[in-house]
């Protein structure tokens, strides 16, 4: 299906813009815009004409699908389950034990870590990514969360209100053009929020889960 960003000529309507304005409104509400951005694109979005022009005022608060579907004005991806809209992210809770995503993975856009008492990590380096901008709620406790993001990616964790913990961003902030861009907000109370590129560690993670995931097809096929 031809989403709305791929028809950037398309005239829109009263609805889209609507809506855009009320997507905007929920980006300052979430502290993902300043009131002075807020200002200086509600009426851009007010005036827009076009898909594109919609696009490029929402560009850095949606994801690529939320985005798409909300200039198209219809849904162009519909029961993907949990991870594709704002009402229901994938949530991934570590309370005792660890919560891990390794290997070959799809990430859906919209993302929420707990880590209580354990940790919640992600690497990315083998995933498959649904949107170029992914947004990370963390709600932390004691636990921690890394991400792991191959080169290309960017982690914006400037939106993360810094509790007791620690905030170690050693990748590149802004996503090179064309690569995921990882937005991270919320807070990280007593545990810390890591951002690195994947080491020795992490590609032997990455290695056994993705043998362990080759012996269970293996046996599944036999």
């Amino acid at each position: 299906m031809t989403s709305g960003i791929d028809t950037p000529f398309v005239r829109v309507g009263d609805a889209e813009r609507q809506a855009a304005i009320a997507a905007l409104t929920k980006a300052a509400a979430d502290g993902r815009l300043t009131a002075s951005e807020l200002s200086d694109r509600t009426p851009r979005a007010q005036s827009a004409r076009t898909r594109g022009e919609l696009a490029v005022v929402l560009a850095d608060v949606l994801p690529q699908l939320a985005l798409a579907e909300l200039v198209a004005g219809t849904p162009v991806r519909q029961g993907r389950g949990p991870g594709f809209s704002w009402e229901d992210p994938l949530v991934l809770t570590a309370r005792w034990e660890d919560e891990k995503r390794l290997g070959v993975w799809d990430v859906p856009p919209f993302l929420e870590a707990h880590p209580v008492a354990a940790n919640v990590k992600l690497n990315f380096t083998e995933s498959t990514p649904v949107s170029l901008v992914i947004d990370i709620v963390m709600n932390g406790r004691a636990g921690n969360l890394v991400l792991v993001v191959p080169d290309g990616w960017g982690v914006d964790s400037s939106r993360v209100t810094k509790g007791m913990g620690s905030i170690k961003n050693g990748v590149a902030e802004r996503a090179t053009p064309g690569f995921p861009q990882l937005m991270v907000r919320g807070d990280n109370r007593l545990g810390n929020l890591v951002a690195r590129y994947p080491g020795r560690f992490d590609l032997w993670q990455q290695r056994r889960a993705l043998s362990k995931r080759s012996r269970r097809a293996a046996i599944g096929a036999s």
